[in-house]
């Protein structure tokens, strides 16, 4: 109980739930507060008029016994004057003269003479009126006083107000104590949330600024407040290590990019040394032959010499097309992204014991030559792997227009894989080919998507967008048209 009471305290909701409450509890207890005081006026008021009244009736009553004689000018007989008129009166009355001498009172406890007692000072400059004695509401006392005709006495009436007020008023003495208390607990609830929300807001925002300069170290400090705020970090710390490993595996991919790019013109120069350069030697070889031949005239031997140069001439040719068709496909250039498909396929399937099919759905239509590029390339890539890596027996790739551009599938029953969840885990296992076919797609705003298990086979799904959707792709119509132009709508 008590950990989830922490939890709970540590918490973004309940920081707000104190930062609304507090206002309102100081609002209502300011309220409260100067209700209790304003009705506390209106008592003392109250306590004034009564008593006042009450002063002059008992003066009036004086006046009367004095007329009738029960009340001597002496002063005798105000002992039994005043029990009988005082009754069930609140506070303590007592008469005095100008002097301050004490001639009767209701209680006992006064002195012989009053006149340095505190209020005495207004009682015997004044002939009526009221004197409130004490600052604090529970040490008030109120004197109010009237003169007796004929004398120079004063009836005093003299009233506490504490017993004036119930006891829900009387805890409005508190309400200074219930101020500081308040405050004191404003200014810890302000300190925790500063140090729980205000601070590790700040700490967290420069630690995102600085890993936006390169300074990844900075979010790995331990930044503390309440959960929310935690849980962001953490969130932070993971998209950093993400981040950080893409980067990794975006490093070993372009390495790896630029060695594949070395090797293949390695293998490039090898091929061209070695088969057009070799077959143009002997090709230059077999001319002098013929032609030293026909300069000493003899004719046995030219006719077969040309047979074996027009042949030449042709595997030199076959070999040029072969090495610029890997470069470029020339199917995908001339007549479009399904007949260049349709021949990789044929090609695929007749170097192979796999069985490989295509199957294409849709209005098929030319697209923009990069978005053909890349959904060739995704083919060759997927094919190559399903055939050099995967081992497997049948390979099916499906081709499907819509209006949003063209899906592809390239799906084969091979040993499979465990795919990594994201793009930097390819790239650290190896799988380049993997990661350069995701950044093909990317890179024209498509996504691809590999489905794979362990002896369940691999399904490789890519989705390229038409770049020619809004405006009609020249490249519809391709053997009229140059290629240029469709380049240019699709930039």
């Amino acid at each position: 109980m008590r950990q989830a009471l922490t939890k709970w305290l540590h918490s973004l909701q309940a920081q707000l739930l104190l930062w609304t409450i507090l206002p309102v509890t100081l609002i209502v207890i300011g309220l409260s507060l100067a209700g209790v005081y304003l009705h506390q006026e209106e008592m003392h008021d109250f306590v004034v008029e009564r008593d006042q009244l009450l002063a002059r009736v008992l003066a009036g009553s004086l006046e009367d016994a004095l007329d009738r004689g029960t009340v001597a000018a002496d002063g005798e007989g105000l002992q039994q004057w005043l029990p009988v008129e005082r009754g069930d009166l609140t506070g303590r009355v007592f008469v005095i003269d100008s002097a301050g001498r004490l001639l009767v009172a209701s209680e006992e406890g006064l002195p012989d003479n009053v006149e340095g007692e505190p209020g005495m000072h207004a009682v015997l400059s004044q002939a009526e009126g009221a004197a409130t004695i004490g600052g604090h509401v529970g040490d008030q006392r109120i004197l109010t006083f009237s003169s007796v005709a004929g004398t120079d006495w004063r009836v005093v009436v003299d009233s506490e107000v504490a017993e004036l007020l119930g006891p829900i008023l009387r805890f409005s003495q508190l309400g200074p104590i219930a101020a500081v208390a308040a405050a004191g607990l404003s200014l810890i609830i302000l300190s925790f949330g500063w140090r729980t929300i205000a601070r590790p807001l700040q700490q967290l925002s420069k630690a995102a600024h600085e890993v936006s300069w390169g300074n990844h170290a900075i979010i790995h400090h331990p930044i503390t407040g309440v959960s929310e705020i935690e849980d962001l970090h953490r969130g932070l710390q993971e998209m950093v290590g993400r981040l950080e490993a893409y980067q990794a595996g975006l490093l070993d991919y372009l390495d790896a990019v630029t060695k594949g790019q070395e090797e293949e013109r390695a293998r490039l120069a090898r091929e061209v040394h070695d088969g057009p350069v070799q077959s143009l030697i002997v090709l230059s070889q077999r001319t002098e032959m013929a032609k030293h031949r026909i300069e000493r005239g003899e004719q046995e031997g030219v006719e077969a010499l040309l047979e074996q140069l027009r042949a030449a001439e042709v595997r030199i040719v076959e070999d040029l097309r072969r090495i610029i068709g890997a470069l470029r496909p020339a199917y995908l250039e001339d007549l479009g992204f399904v007949p260049a498909l349709d021949v990789l396929i044929n090609n695929a399937d007749a170097r192979t014991d796999a069985e490989v099919s295509l199957s294409v759905a849709g209005d098929t239509r030319r697209l923009t030559p990069d978005v053909e590029l890349a959904a060739y390339r995704i083919t060759q890539e997927a094919l190559n792997n399903a055939l050099q890596h995967a081992h497997a027996d049948k390979i099916t790739v499906t081709v499907r227009y819509d209006r949003e551009g063209v899906w592809l599938q390239i799906a084969d029953d091979g040993i499979g894989f465990e795919p990594r969840p994201h793009l930097d885990g390819h790239a650290r296992a190896g799988h380049f080919g993997l990661v350069g076919l995701s950044e093909r797609a990317r890179h024209l705003g498509g996504s691809l998507q590999v489905t794979s298990r362990p002896d369940e086979g691999t399904v490789i799904s890519a989705r390229l967008p038409d770049l020619c959707q809004e405006v009609p792709c020249p490249a519809q119509e391709r053997e009229s048209i140059e290629r240029t132009e469709c380049e240019t709508i699709a930039t």
